[in-house]
């Protein structure tokens, strides 16, 4: 069985090798070739008892080439249609080519031949349904135990294996193996006939070991929060010194700004930051960093250009000092990819992404925090909203708030809009908290959706515009 394992995976790299023959031969200068594979499991439990469950697997070749000047890219879910898929790309970018000259190419990168496997403790492959169902039946109770509303449950668990195989023609050889795992609960309850909800998402990069179903009590808070909003009361409209929540300061940080930091929206005019490297952005106690190797969803050892990744200071001390880049702005830039060259699968081609994109913990703690505010607003975890990286405008949805009242958190407040410029906003962000907590997040980029880190301590703001 070993040797017939081994021969599969030999045959395997060398169709890999000869995708890539074929591509140089029939004239581009650069190719490289992603087979991934994702498996997912989704299951929809209400009450305790699950109402739906499916299951996916998608594997398949993702293929880039780069043709004088002119970037090409085709997917194919089996390798019978990848040879005539790379010669239908190539004759794009000849056509392209007869009326526009390509300028575009890759910067230096070094040669990899590695392997990057992260295994989970507590594999969800190995359960059944009935094991699932058992332990969905047991959290829910947990909840019930606690809950003085009257709420229904629902419980949303995500479990994805992700691994994919990258070749190119200058000899790097990367494989990835990454196990994530999701858990969304959400209550809905009613108030004077309108509904109301609350959810909140555990999870990141392992196996079941990391939801809690053995650490029931890490959902207590989500179980105050549902307690208390049938009777919050409405925001007061205005501007606010105010606290944010981690989840809530990474939503402004990621969304408004990160978004900005992306080399491709750089270039394309569609950023607030172009122009602003090497300047003040922020006061000096803000520092930015990405960091794809923080254990969450944003995790990873290589990015989809077989880069090996790293950690970047994008702001030290309020000085802009960098962008995120891929090889394809990096040398549009004169500079070196930042390993943030990203795509969700095989079938899309990757973009210029954040990984695990956060505000530097300073040194105060969160009872600092609210004493410093004093008086003031408690912005709770993020619901969405919208931003504009060109601008830096942004609208931004709170699923909750709470009073601050001589420096301790009052009453509870229904959801609300936050809103306002980043540049304006990043000049008032006056403490950083001490602790960074790192829970699931996803990003939309021209419709492709990957997996982040949502990461980052309470931060306080003053004169936050709350409607």
């Amino acid at each position: 069985m070993l040797k017939l394992c081994n021969a599969i995976r030999v045959q395997f790299i060398e169709t890999l090798d000869s995708l890539i023959e074929t591509s140089i031969k029939q004239g581009t200068s650069y190719t490289d070739v992603r087979h991934g594979r994702v498996v997912t499991k989704n299951i929809i439990a209400q009450n305790g008892k699950i109402v739906d469950e499916r299951n996916c697997i998608n594997s398949g070749y993702g293929i880039r080439m780069l043709s004088e000047g002119i970037v090409t890219f085709t997917s194919t879910p089996r390798i019978r249609f990848a040879e005539k898929e790379i010669k239908k790309a190539i004759s794009v970018s000849k056509l392209l080519t007869n009326w526009k000259k390509g300028i575009s190419e890759l910067a230096d990168a070094p040669v990899a031949d590695s392997s990057a496997v992260k295994k989970p403790k507590i594999n969800w492959v190995d359960l059944g349904n009935e094991e699932f169902e058992e332990k969905i039946k047991d959290l829910d109770s947990f909840i019930n135990e606690f809950l003085r509303v009257d709420c229904s449950i629902e419980t949303d668990i995500q479990l994805i294996n992700w691994s994919e195989k990258f070749r190119n023609s200058e000899g790097t050889r990367v494989y990835q193996e990454y196990p994530y795992v999701i858990l969304t609960l959400t209550g809905r309850l009613s108030r004077n006939g309108n509904q109301l909800k609350y959810y909140k998402s555990y999870g990141g990069m392992g196996g079941l070991e990391i939801l809690p179903f053995d650490k029931m009590e890490e959902t207590l808070g989500f179980i105050e929060t549902i307690n208390n909003i049938q009777k919050a009361k409405n925001v007061e409209q205005g501007l606010h010194n105010s606290v944010l929540s981690e989840d809530m300061a990474w939503t402004l940080n990621h969304e408004v700004f990160g978004h900005s930091l992306e080399a491709d929206n750089v270039l394309s005019g569609r950023s607030f930051s172009s122009g602003l490297l090497g300047m003040k952005v922020a006061p000096s106690v803000v520092s930015v960093i990405d960091d794809p190797y923080i254990e969450s969803l944003g995790y990873y050892e290589f990015d989809s250009e077989g880069v090996k990744g790293r950690g970047n200071l994008l702001v030290d001390e309020g000085i802009l000092t960098d962008f995120l880049h891929s090889r394809l702005s990096a040398a549009a830039m004169g500079t070196e990819s930042s390993s943030n060259y990203r795509a969700s699968d095989f079938e899309f081609l990757p973009q210029v992404r954040m990984s695990n994109f956060f505000f530097e913990p300073k040194d105060y703690s969160e009872e600092e925090l609210f004493e410093h505010v004093k008086n003031g607003l408690y912005i709770g975890d993020g619901l969405g909203g919208s931003s504009e990286p060109q601008t830096g405008e942004y609208n931004l949805d709170a699923q909750f708030g709470r009073e601050i009242k001589n420096g301790e958190l009052g009453e509870y407040i229904l959801q609300f809009q936050i809103s306002g410029t980043m540049m304006d906003t990043l000049s008032k962000i006056e403490l950083i908290g001490d602790k960074i907590i790192a829970q699931p997040g996803s990003c939309v980029k021209n419709n492709q959706r990957v997996f982040v880190g949502s990461i980052g301590p309470k931060i306080t703001i003053s004169e936050v515009r709350v409607s």
